[in-house]
């Protein structure tokens, strides 16, 4: 059941034993990508989101469910947009 002939001290735990080493030159590439897809998704997402309810409160009379949505949404949106669009890091003396 458990590999007691191993010595402990003599080799790491965790130690993966296949596949190769991680590159960590590309890091800043995955970290940057990784932020785009979430950004992309979020702005899809919420903005679909709006869209919908809002196509729903039109079609019915009753705008809760996009005032719901919108409460959720507007902040990530607004979080997005400030960020790329924003004067953070700009001189705007």
């Amino acid at each position: 059941m458990w590999d007691t002939a191993r010595s402990r001290t003599s080799e790491n735990r965790y130690q993966p034993r296949i596949g190769r080493a991680f590159e960590l030159e590309d890091a800043h590439l995955i970290d940057a990508r990784s932020r785009g897809f979430l950004v992309r998704a979020i702005t899809f997402g919420a903005g679909a989101a709006v869209a919908i309810t809002g196509t729903y409160g039109l079609v019915t009379g009753s705008y809760i469910a996009a005032e719901v949505v919108w409460a959720v949404a507007g902040p990530m949106l607004g979080a997005v947009t400030t960020h790329y669009f924003g004067s953070a890091g700009k001189d705007v003396r």
